[in-house]
């Protein structure tokens, strides 16, 4: 589906993604606030000068990383640096607490194992790889540092099991993650795409148009499309012609869009298309070339309607004018556009 997949990566996240991401933050905040805390309070044992760095670098990466995904990753303005180091600084957080508490056998070490599980589920392939020998290198590193300060060995049998399990625990998790994604992948096409066009559906055009609108300055035009006498189309060549059509139509309209466009079959033979930043004239442009490029391509034509969001608009007010006009262009004749003010119905 030409267009959709970027415009969907320039939307902010979905309500529930939102909502999952703020209850993570808040509870990584909280973990790392308990511990911090404890430790300045001496309520956790901390031998020797590593809880002063040990605290002072998990609350300011922490600090940093609350202000990056409110700010940040919650608007959509996600960053692939920061988003790819992320993982790594919440494992060295991981190793400092470990460090700080100086036990090899401490219960934080069992952290090291949530983080290959926890990751499986984003992170992939030979960056997951990757992901998993930092987290052995963490580990190992972690144990050196505490044989430094006391007399506990640095690879004792112990400390080889809990390698050996955080490999095997690294292989389960990907297979299991691998699966995840291929089923969350097909889930989400059953959901987003529509089967006969492989287009957005109804649903998500109004998810992201509803997205873009939250913004009362943002500026979009939206076009509905409707095929001249389907009906008929369908009763003289069979139901299976017409789905034919309806695909064909839906490939004409996407190779005539630009990639941050969105189209959508919005019911039956209706199309809609969503033109982020477009003008009247563009509209009124892109319309005529898709009128005319649905009629050279197959055996139907279209009808268009086109409105152009007004300053503070809702979303919702935008289609109902962009369906006035789509009436308006059926009562006058087919096979063109209206846009502007819908003519007055007649008695």
């Amino acid at each position: 589906m030409p267009g959709a997949h970027s415009y969907n990566e320039r939307i902010a996240l979905s309500g529930m993604n939102r909502r999952l991401e703020l209850q993570v933050l808040a509870l990584q905040t909280a973990i790392a606030a308990t511990y911090c805390t404890l430790v300045l309070l001496g309520v956790v044992p901390s031998p020797g000068q590593a809880w002063k760095w040990s605290v002072a670098w998990i609350a300011s990466y922490h600090a940093f990383h609350a202000w990056y995904v409110l700010a940040c990753r919650l608007p959509g303005r996600r960053n692939g640096t920061i988003e790819a180091v992320t993982p790594l600084l919440d494992i060295t957080c991981i190793t400092a607490g470990w460090v700080a508490i100086g036990d090899p056998s401490s219960a934080l070490a069992g952290v090291f194992l949530y983080a290959v599980v926890s990751y499986s589920r984003r992170v992939f392939g030979a960056a997951y790889a990757a992901l998993v020998l930092f987290v052995a290198a963490n580990f190992v590193a972690g144990r050196l540092f505490i044989s430094s300060a006391s007399s506990a060995p640095v690879l004792d049998a112990s400390a080889c099991i809990s390698l050996a399990l955080l490999v095997a625990v690294a292989l389960v998790s990907n297979a299991i993650g691998t699966a995840w994604r291929d089923a969350e992948r097909a889930a989400r096409t059953l959901a987003e795409i529509d089967p006969l066009t492989g287009i957005a559906n109804r649903r998500v055009f109004h998810d992201r148009i509803a997205s873009i609108a939250r913004d009362a300055r943002s500026r979009f035009a939206i076009l509905m499309l409707d095929l001249d006498d389907f009906k008929r189309l369908n009763d003289d060549f069979g139901h299976l012609h017409g789905d034919d059509v309806l695909a064909r139509v839906a490939r004409v309209l996407a190779a005539n869009l630009r990639s941050e466009d969105l189209l959508a079959r919005y019911g039956g033979e209706e199309f809609v298309i969503a033109m982020p930043d477009a003008s009247d004239a563009d509209t009124r442009a892109v319309a005529d070339r898709l009128r005319l490029g649905v009629a050279a391509a197959t055996p139907a034509t279209v009808s268009i309607g086109c409105a152009v969001r007004y300053p503070g608009e809702d979303a919702e007010s935008v289609i109902r004018r962009a369906d006035a006009m789509l009436l308006a262009a059926k009562r006058t004749g087919k096979n063109r556009i209206q846009a502007g003010e819908p003519l007055p119905r007649s008695a």
